[in-house]
């Protein structure tokens, strides 16, 4: 997989959608993943899968703020699972580590998921 290679695929379960990410997040794709992101946080809250991401740039942070945004203003959550340690680094120096909530499993994340928003 090369530098501008991100794989997203999303399903939906329930009122969730479920989106992983594989590959990259940076100036090459962070668009991409916003524009599937937002889509599904339209219709619901997402579920973003990070277990398969290598790599998150500068780029990728600012694609992550945008996505809080976008969360904030449809009014539904976005839920981490399954965070690489060097996504959980990048998310430390950049400060955003408390950006979105981190669930342990898919199973807690989707628990989260079906609270009602504040």
């Amino acid at each position: 997989m090369s530098l501008d290679d991100l794989v997203v695929s999303t399903e939906k379960i329930d009122t969730v959608y479920v989106t992983k990410l594989q590959g990259n997040l940076n100036n090459f794709t962070a668009e991409k993943c916003i524009k599937s992101v937002i889509n599904s946080l339209k219709h619901g809250s997402v579920i973003l899968d990070l277990e398969e991401l290598n790599m998150v740039t500068t780029q990728g942070i600012i694609a992550f703020k945008t996505l809080s945004e976008e969360a904030f203003l449809h009014k539904h959550k976005i839920i981490l699972i399954n965070l690489p340690l060097s996504v959980r680094q990048a998310f430390l120096m950049a400060g955003v580590r408390n950006l979105f909530p981190i669930a342990n499993n898919e199973e807690a994340a989707f628990k989260m998921a079906s609270r009602p928003s504040r």
